[in-house]
């Protein structure tokens, strides 16, 4: 979750290229064997010597667990997906036109895989290492051994002296050839292309040493292998733009190859193709790294804010480049928070040092996944976007309970404070603020952050990594709402609830009417003409009590009640002054009222704090998030029972109240929602909190 929210704030995303931005589905689409370039269709016209050299090669030197399966004509492919791409062109060329069964054993790779097995006497693999962008297998043939290597076709060609001829026969290499094949080289990276190159050497001992067995090499072929862009990556990417996250591709492929690629995803655009956009991990390297090899942060800072492509990275490049972008202080530019994706074990040391590392569940080895702080299950980039979602929804989700939490808690607090020191008491009992709390803390925790992702997330800035949480919308938000809960609350307090004053033999009982009493509410009662739930020392010591109570109710005195709207309402109930509070601690209908349109304007409120971007509809989405509207109904119905459930309302401090005050109640909670637009036209910037 941590790593989650992290990924919300991003503002650049490190990504391979394969099986990350491609599908990594590898197909041989063009060779340049003997001279020529063929289609993969037209390669089975190769002489069959030269046919048979290219098919040992792109064979021999892949590791066992290469493997090409499935039923029927589709393969799925097992281990190194551009491995398979080379097993899936050797089938072709070993058995042209004939329908490949990929679940047999009769197929042309499995046939030169059983005649140079993996245990066979004197066979060596020198791995693979991206320092060298190469691997190779030694493999011993009658009385000779063959070294076999395939890797970075502009490294291995620079290691070959000779080349197969047409006919397959074997000539040295003249520097007009080599042009000649650098310029095939610089097509099929035009093109798109991953470019192999394939190569052999034969010897009379058993070599030992990497760079004794990789060199006077044969070049048997180049090939040209398509990895397409997943169709959903490109839109992705503008998603990426429009969130002010800037995704740079690093890869190991040849420099044009990664940017016909990255133009492809749209990496590259007409804005972002400007010079220094695309640059080779040894130039970086020379430009970036002191003398001692450490990164030269003056340097660095030249570089990366047009940087957009690497190709030929290393490990240690992408290091570098995640170490110098967390580092980096360039003055217009936010600090950077950055996530790295990987798969190999050289990636761990780059995803262990990334603000949040993504390693693929497919194609990632066990230390990458240690490594990383999240899994991508399915190797895609989407599933990046989607974490920068979900982080910023998690973010937001805190923002919004932490916006109706605190506009609570300084409600609460001033009715508590204000109520304990000029009245001496709360307004609201120990139990009632229980009860705020359990809606404030627990229920309000699960609604308000609990809202799904929604793509208009995408298109705003991420947050600076020192951004204040408290934003000046959000305190707005709270100041402003909570002086209106406020304003309200405290007319309900000292302007409604009538002073009685308890008759005695000296004196008759009498009462003082407040602003509110006369109010003829929606059913013709007097909803605030109640007896005062305040303590009786306060209104003797405010308000100087004068005037006798109405008198009693009698049909036949017209003086003892009126007509409302064809109904009879009588002035005060003859019981009326024997209800006061006078110091007592039983409940009343006054601080009911007060408790209910507090607890009432909380509720409403949570569908206010579902924005905290200062947005007019606070109502969009809401009916998709069902456990939003199952807590605030249910909190809704619970508030109702508290008050009108007879012996819980007892334990809860409360009376049942008349219809009128409901109504009143409800269009005093519901007061927050238009208000609410009305605090929208405020300015935000003349509030503190962050920006």
């Amino acid at each position: 979750l941590s790593a989650c929210e992290t990924m919300g704030s991003a503002t650049t995303i490190c990504s391979d290229k394969t099986g990350t931005l491609t599908t990594s589905r590898m197909s041989v689409v063009k060779v340049y064997c003997g001279g020529t370039e063929y289609s993969i269709s037209d390669a089975a016209k190769l002489p069959e010597k030269l046919r048979k050299e290219l098919i040992q090669s792109a064979v021999i030197n892949t590791m066992a667990k290469t493997n090409l399966q499935g039923v029927g004509e589709t393969p799925v492919y097992t281990g190194n997906d551009t491995e398979c791409g080379l097993l899936a062109m050797a089938n072709a060329l070993g058995a042209p036109g004939k329908k490949m069964d990929y679940g047999s054993e009769d197929q042309p790779y499995k046939a030169i895989r059983r005649q140079f097995p993996e245990d066979q006497a004197g066979r060596k693999q020198f791995t693979f290492s991206s320092e060298r962008k190469r691997m190779s297998t030694r493999v011993k043939d009658g009385s000779s051994y063959r070294i076999y290597t395939k890797g970075a076709a502009e490294m291995v060609m620079e290691l070959c002296n000779k080349r197969y001829t047409p006919t397959g026969e074997i000539e040295t290499m003249t520097n007009t050839q080599k042009a000649e094949i650098n310029k095939v080289i610089e097509r099929f990276a035009d093109e798109a292309l991953r470019t192999l190159c394939l190569a052999v050497r034969t010897t009379s001992d058993a070599v030992e040493d990497v760079n004794e067995a990789e060199k006077d090499l044969i070049m048997v072929a180049l090939i040209g292998i398509e990895d397409p862009v997943r169709d959903e990556v490109p839109a992705a990417i503008e998603d990426c733009k429009k969130a002010g996250i800037v995704v740079r591709m690093v890869t190991g492929d040849n420099m044009k190859t990664a940017a016909a690629i990255a133009k492809k995803c749209g990496i590259l655009d007409s804005v972002s193709d400007v010079p220094g956009a695309v640059i080779d991990g040894k130039t970086f390297r020379e430009k970036v790294s002191g003398p001692d090899g450490k990164l030269n942060q003056v340097e660095f800072d030249k570089i990366w804010p047009q940087l957009r492509v690497m190709g030929r990275s290393t490990p240690l490049d992408k290091h570098m480049l995640v170490s110098g972008l967390q580092a980096s202080t360039v003055k217009g530019q936010d600090r950077q928070t950055v996530a790295v994706t990987g798969d190999g074990t050289n990636d761990a040391p780059a995803l262990k040092k990334a603000d949040v590392g993504f390693a693929m569940g497919l194609q990632g080895t066990d230390v990458a996944k240690n490594a990383s702080d999240v899994i991508i299950m399915d190797d895609n980039f989407v599933s990046i976007v989607k974490a920068v979602m979900w982080g910023r929804c998690v973010y937001d989700n805190i923002c919004r309970f932490l916006q109706f939490q605190l506009t609570v808690n300084i409600t609460a607090i001033v009715v508590a404070c204000v109520g304990s020191a000029v009245l001496t008491q709360s307004p609201l009992t120990a139990i009632q603020m229980l009860w705020v709390n359990l809606i404030m803390d627990s229920f309000a925790s699960l609604a308000l952050a609990t809202e799904d992702p929604t793509r208009s997330l995408l298109f705003r800035k991420p947050y600076p990594r020192d951004r204040g949480v408290l934003s000046q919308t959000m305190i707005k938000n709270m100041v402003l709402h909570a002086a209106w809960q406020l304003v309200i609350l405290g007319g309900l307090i000292f302007m409604v609830g009538d002073i009685c004053i308890p008759s005695t033999d000296a004196s008759p009982q009498v009462c003082t009417p407040r602003a509110l009493s006369k109010f003829v509410g929606f059913y013709g009662s007097q909803p605030f003409n109640v007896p005062t739930g305040r303590p009786l020392g306060f209104d003797l010591a405010v308000t100087a009590a004068s005037g006798a109570c109405p008198m009693a109710f009698d049909l036949e005195d017209k003086n003892t009640w009126k007509r409302v709207k064809g109904v009879v309402v009588p002035n005060r109930h003859p019981e009326y002054c024997k209800s006061h509070k006078g110091g007592e601690e039983s409940a009343t209908q006054h601080y009911t009222i007060v408790f209910n349109v507090f607890v009432l304007m909380q509720i409403f409120n949570e569908v206010n704090s579902r924005k905290i971007h200062n947005e007019w509809n606070v109502f969009s989405g809401i009916h998709k998030n069902f456990l939003f509207l199952f807590i605030v109904i249910g909190t809704l119905v619970a508030q109702v029972a508290l008050i009108e459930m007879k012996g819980l309302n007892i334990a809860f401090g409360c009376t049942s109240l008349t219809a009128d005050q409901w109504v009143i109640s409800m269009i005093l909670g519901l007061s927050v929602l238009p208000i609410n637009l009305l605090f929208r036209l405020v300015p935000s910037s003349i509030f503190p909190g962050s920006t």
